[in-house]
């Protein structure tokens, strides 16, 4: 893709084939050990407790791993009404809406996060991430007074400037990829 495309439903397009790809051949498993080695030893998940993740689909990166860490509180999404909370972790999913496994624990004042992971389909160099386009996340972040660090997970390939973000798209702290980790 060498020109800036405007059309984002060609985008999650091309980006859910690029995913598929590289989950057939094995390196969205590879990627995402890489990306949960590389949380491990950062120094913000090591000085955090209440942590965000999220429940790969569609060949996200997969990052679940670290729910086997100890001593850390860690949240996964649930779209409730329109809109997305975040659940305690309690070694147990139910299939939620999408299908998408969710916790079934006690909800977190999100002011109270210390790091939220963000799923994308892209992201583009400025911090600007392009999801599914229900604008869970967009939404949530504008109406809440986050303070965690907000950090895109997404697979180095899909780190693009191909894209340019709109006024309801929310701009987070950082990317993390395989390879890179991008500041805002």
């Amino acid at each position: 893709m060498d020109t800036i495309l405007k059309n984002k439903n060609e985008l999650r397009k091309y980006a859910l084939e690029k995913r598929k790809a590289s989950r057939v051949s094995g390196v969205t498993e590879i990627n995402s050990k890489r990306i949960v080695s590389a949380i491990l030893n950062s120094k913000e998940f090591k000085k955090s407790n209440n942590i965000a993740l999220y429940y790969p689909i569609k060949g996200e990166i997969d990052i679940t791993g670290l729910l086997n860490v100890k001593n850390k509180n860690f949240y996964l999404p649930v779209c409730k009404d329109n809109e997305l909370e975040f659940l305690k972790y309690e070694n147990k999913l139910v299939s939620g809406k999408y299908n998408i496994p969710e916790p079934t624990g006690e909800k977190i004042n999100p002011e109270l996060l210390d790091i939220i992971y963000i799923p994308a389909l892209m992201a583009n160099g400025n911090c600007y991430r392009l999801g599914y386009g229900k604008g869970y996340y967009d939404r949530f972040f504008a109406s809440h007074k986050i303070k965690a660090l907000k950090i895109i997970v997404v697979a180095n390939e899909l780190i693009s400037n191909n894209f340019i973000q709109d006024s309801n798209d929310y701009k987070c702290d950082m990317i993390l990829s395989e390879k890179s980790l991008i500041f805002a």
